[in-house]
This record gives structure tokens, C-alpha cells and sequence, in this order.
């Protein structure tokens, strides 16, 4: 008999078979699909690799290039230089999209932590590269690769900056400020000199180094240099006149070169009014490294220089410095130095030539000038003599109190400011950092009302009466000064002033155009004498996010507070006062300055 197979049994191999040849399928199925989930995400983690060290090679051309961006391309030129392009790239066919982005990064002490707790550390950046595929059509993937890239060319010593002043010595004073501790180190000397009244300190943009300079009861101005270490006295003293109740020098650097500018009133009228002096950014602190004294004879003015005022513009490539001054005769002229000469001359007729003052001479610096930070086009603003319109009596007959005009490829007209209509005997204009946009305050010495005005790049929107009880100018005084803090997406303009009968620090908050709100004032610890005397606000370059207030009182007192702001938009205050250099707040920087008025110190950042 034949034996055979049952129908049983073969159902049971084909089954047996089927279920062995479908795990094979599966299972050779699976390990493809592997392989290839393997090879894409190495693919595509080379490719987000290869985004970040785009990123990194531009961060390394120029910091400033790798800017905040939510999902970009990147893409390279002939001469093989990245850049961002585009919302994306793809690679394998198109099969696989890369999109990077730039994040800033908070910090509090040294540890990054996430918005809004802590402070944006402006030299730190989130670069984080995706790159997205599908494995099939139900599987999307996705590869993630994060790096943070510092502005490791930032030098050390940049976070910080220098405050100078004089005593009741013949010895220059002066205290470096630590950013990160919020703290003044103790009172050191610089080199013997005179009794400084009149101050100024600049940093350089190339390098470490500052010029200060002063002047003295006498009328005679010292120029100093530091190198990071040390103080040398490079020239002078030279006069230029008064008995100290003006300014009649600044000082500035060239953006581009580093060369610095001194330039000072002679103390002569009719012609040669002024002189200047230069040493190039190339060269570092030494006598020999300074040109002889060149005179300046402007056209528009005659009269003695009893106030002058430099600023340089922020322009990308520049080395243009604006100079602007005020003579005996309360005239104002302006013109820019081009980086070795006055290439832009004064306008075809002088600025102002009833400069607002509170006696019979330009007593106050009622005129200031920035430039816009993106156009370099230069601002220039001032007040109006009350006699002249502003006001009869106590009232206000005009609104054209506070003029100005513009220098782009030329000067333009003279034109009014709308809507302010007190006049301006103590004025300060700020820019906005990372745009064309202004901020104008002022005081006056009758009404005492507060005025802001506000330009967006093209167009002025004056607001008057802010507050009516503010402390009026005095003679030498400067009451109010503007700033601007930005975090994020968060940008406020700040004023602060001296508020009538106030030992504290009185301050308004801008949001939009001239849309302000006066805030409850903040009690420091010392209080102020009152009324105040000189005021000025500096914002930190290198953390846009604070500002330092730094003001003198009728007690001859040297103070520094500190505004900071988070990317909410939330302030605090403190006392940056520290005269044992790390110890208790026991009391002002200085209680004894050469004299309250007309700039008795100046602080700045150190830009490098």
C-alpha cells in the first residue's frame, strides 16, 4: 500500500510554510526599512551638522551676522561665504528639508535659563538646525541638532565700564564698574593735575582704551588716556576759558578707525573760535601719538565757544563725527568731520540764533544730536528762547519751542517739532539702537512741564504737559536725560528726570510713538539731595537690556543706578553705589565733587 500525505498534513506544512515565509517577509521587510531609517538619519544628521557649521563660519566672519531668525535657509556665494536664504534647503532629490533657527539666550549668573527668568546675554546664541523627511508617506521623521555659539571675539573687559570725576583735590578720581557684579570698584587716582570740573570719557572701538579729559576753575583743559591699566596725562593744559560753568570740549572715537577727536573752544572770538587735536586708533596711549593743535574757524558763529557737544555715528563703515556748539552769543552752528577733515561743512546760515538759556548767555546745554542708528543721518535739536514766542508772562503763545533739523546729503531746513509748546532749557535725544528711531525730552525753567517727542525715521509726534510739576533748569543744569532698553522682542524708551521737590528717581516708560506712562517713582538707597543738578543716561552696548542713570546733586553727591529690563518688559532698579569697591552700600560714589553743574563726571561702557 502506498503511503502519501494527508490532506491534514498539508494543510498543516502550507500553513506552517506560509507563516515562516510571511516572518522572513517581515522580517527582511523591517530590516530595510532599518537600514534606511539608519542611513537617513545619518544623512540627515550630516546635513543639520553641515547648517550649524555655516552658522559657525559666519559667526566667526562677524557675530553680528547670526541674527534671530525663526526658520531659515543658508546658502553659500562664489567666494564660498555663508549667509541666511531662504525659509529652507532640501537635499536627496528634494526628499528631505532643513530649516534653521536662531534663538537669544537668557542667563542668570553665568547659567542659561529659559525667557523671561534672567537677563538676554547679547554675546550667546540658540542655533539649532531640523531636518525633516518621510520615511513613507504614514512615517514623517525628524533630526534636531543644537549648538550655542558665543561672540568669542567679544574681548575681555568689554562687560563694564569707567567713571571719571574730580574732588575737592587737585587729583583726578576715578572707579572702573563691573557689569556682571553690578558694582564700582573703590576711588583710585590718575596722574596729579588741577582741581576738574568739567568731565568727559570716552572708550574706543578697536581697542581697550579711553580718553578722558577735563577742565579746570581756570579754564584750562587736561586730556588723559587709559590703557586698561593705567592713566597717562597726554597734553594740555590748554585754555579754553570760563570758570568752569560750561562745557567747552568733547571728545569722540571713529567707528571704523578708533582715531579719536578732541575739539575745544579757544576762548577767542571773530575767528579761530575753536581747535582740535587727533591720534590714531592704530597708536595706543603717548604724547607723541597726538597730532599738534589745528584751529577751527567756523562760519555761522563769531562769538566765544561756551558749550560743545560731539557725537559719532553708529553707521556700518563710518567714521563720521558730528560736532555741534553753542557761542556767547547763543548762536548754534554744526558740521561733520569725515575721518581726516570738516567734509560737511555748516549749514548755509547758523542753526539757532536765539538759543534758549536761562540768564543772558548760553548757561545750559539746551541742544543736543544723535544720529540714526541704520542711515547715519544726523539729528540735531534745540530749544527756543522763551522771549522769542514760547512764552509771555505764563503763557504759552507758540508751539514751536523746540526746532531742529537733519543733515542726510545735506542740511535740511530749520523746522519745529509739533506740538511741544514749553520751551526747552535743558533737552536730550537718544537713538534707538537697532533702528532709526529718536527720543527727544526736555524741561524748562518757568513752566515746569516735561516734553517728549518722538521720530520714527521719517516724521516727529510731540507730546507736551508728560508731567507739570518737574523741577525747573537752573543755570548749568541738565534734568532730564532718554535711553532705550531692548530684550527680545521688548523694546521701551525711558525718560528720566527731575521731579519737582523729589529725592527719588522720577521716570516715564514709552511704548509706542509718545504713548507714555509715568511710573511711581523709585526710592534709592541714599536718597538724593534736592533739586538735582546733572543728569545722564548711558546704555550698556553690550546688554541692551539695562541702562545705568548716573546724576549729581546740590550736595556735590555722585550717584549710579541701574535700570534693567526682561523680555516681558518688567524693570528693576539698584543701587550700582559701591565706594569700598565690594563692600556695604554705605552712601554715594562721591560726596565731595569739584562742583555740581556742567558735566562734574562722565561715565561710559567700554566698547571693547
Amino acid at each position: 500500500m502506498k503511503k502519501g500525505f494527508s490532506v491534514v498534513e498539508v494543510v498543516l506544512a502550507a500553513g506552517i510554510f506560509a507563516v515562516f515565509i510571511s516572518g522572513a517577509v517581515v522580517a527582511l521587510i523591517s530590516g530595510w526599512y532599518g537600514n534606511r531609517q539608519g542611513a537617513d538619519t545619518a544623512l540627515a544628521t550630516e546635513y543639520a551638522g553641515e547648517g550649524l557649521e555655516a552658522v559657525r563660519s559666519m559667526r566667526n566672519r562677524d557675530y553680528a551676522l547670526v541674527t534671530n531668525t525663526a526658520g531659515s535657509g543658508i546658502s553659500r556665494d562664489v567666494s564660498g561665504l555663508w549667509s541666511f536664504s531662504g525659509v529652507n534647503n532640501t537635499t536627496d532629490s528634494g526628499r528631505m528639508t532643513r530649516a534653521i533657527s536662531v534663538e537669544s539666550v537668557n542667563r542668570l549668573g553665568d547659567n542659561i535659563v529659559p525667557a523671561p527668568t534672567g537677563t538676554t546675554d547679547p554675546n550667546t546664541k540658540k542655533i539649532t538646525a531640523k531636518v525633516n523627511w518621510n520615511l513613507t508617506a504614514a512615517r514623517p521623521q525628524e533630526v534636531a541638532v543644537s549648538s550655542y555659539l558665543t561672540n568669542w571675539k567679544a574681548p575681555i573687559g568689554a562687560s563694564g565700564g569707567l567713571l571719571v570725576y574730580g574732588d575737592a583735590t587737585t587729583t583726578p578720581r576715578w572707579r572702573g564698574y563691573d557689569q556682571t557684579g553690578n558694582i564700582f570698584g573703590g576711588e583710585s587716582n590718575g596722574p596729579v593735575g588741577t582741581k576738574g570740573l568739567n568731565w568727559v570719557v570716552k572708550s574706543s572701538p578697536v581697542s581697550h582704551e579711553a580718553i578722558a579729559g577735563y577742565t579746570d576753575g581756570a579754564g584750562r583743559l587736561q586730556v588723559l588716556c587709559f590703557d586698561g591699566t593705567n592713566w597717562s596725562a597726554e597734553w594740555g593744559p590748554v585754555g579754553v576759558g570760563g570758570t568752569g560753568t560750561t562745557r567747552r570740549f568733547d571728545i569722540a572715537y571713529e567707528k571704523t578707525s578708533g582715531d579719536v577727536l578732541v575739539v575745544y573752544s579757544r576762548d577767542v572770538a571773530t575767528t579761530n573760535e575753536m581747535g582740535y587735536r587727533t591720534k590714531l586708533g592704530s597708536t595706543g596711549c603717548g604724547t607723541a601719538n597726538w597730532s599738534g593743535e589745528t584751529p577751527l574757524n567756523p562760519v555761522r558763529t563769531s562769538g566765544i565757544v561756551y558749550w560743545v557737544q560731539m557725537e559719532r555715528s553708529p553707521a556700518s563703515g563710518s567714521n563720521n563725527i558730528a560736532l555741534s556748539w553753542a557761542d556767547a552769543s547763543s548762536y548754534l552752528s554744526a558740521m561733520i568731520w569725515t575721518g581726516s577733515s570738516w567734509g560737511i561743512a555748516e549749514p548755509a546760515a547758523a542753526l539757532e540764533t536765539n538759543l534758549e538759556r536761562v540768564g543772558a548767555t548760553p548757561d545750559v546745554p539746551s541742544f543736543d544730536m544723535a544720529y540714526e542708528s541704520v542711515t547715519g543721518n544726523l539729528m540735531v535739536v534745540w530749544g527756543l528762547y522763551q522771549s522769542a514766542g514760547c512764552k509771555a508772562g505764563t503763557t504759552i503763545t507758540t508751539t514751536n519751542c523746540i526746532r531742529y533739523a537733519r543733515y542726510t546729503t545735506s542740511w535740511s531746513a530749520v523746522a519745529v517739532v509739533p506740538t511741544v509748546a514749553a520751551p526747552a532749557t535743558n533737552i536730550d535725544i537718544s537713538a534707538n539702537p537697532d533702528t532709526n528711531e529718536l527720543l527727544v525730552a526736555s524741561l524748562d525753567n518757568d513752566q515746569a512741564d516735561l516734553s517728549i517727542a518722538y521720530w520714527s525715521g521719517n516724521s516727529w509726534t510731540g507730546k507736551f504737559n508728560q508731567d507739570q510739576s518737574t523741577r525747573v533748569a537752573a543755570a548749568g543744569s541738565k534734568l532730564v536725560a532718554t535711553g532705550w532698553l531692548i530684550n527680545g522682542s521688548a523694546t521701551r524708551k525711558i525718560v528720566i528726570y527731575n521731579d519737582s521737590g523729589t529725592t527719588n528717581v522720577g521716570w516715564v516708560v514709552c511704548t509706542t510713538g509718545v504713548t507714555c506712562t509715568t511710573q511711581t517713582d523709585w526710592t534709592p538707597t541714599p536718597v538724593f539731595a534736592n533739586p538735582q543738578t546733572w543728569y545722564d543716561i548711558q546704555t550698556d552696548p553690550n546688554n541692551k537690556n539695562q541702562l545705568m542713570l548716573v546724576l549729581a546733586d546740590s550736595g556735590s553727591d555722585l550717584f549710579a543706578k541701574r535700570l534693567d529690563m526682561t523680555s516681558a518688559a518688567a524693570f528693576t532698579w539698584t543701587n550700582s553705589d559701591d565706594p569700598d569697591g565690594g563692600g556695604p552700600l554705605t552712601g554715594p560714589l562721591e560726596n565731595s565733587l569739584g562742583q555740581a553743574i556742567a558735566s562734574p563726571f562722565s561715565f561710559g561702557y567700554w566698547m571693547k
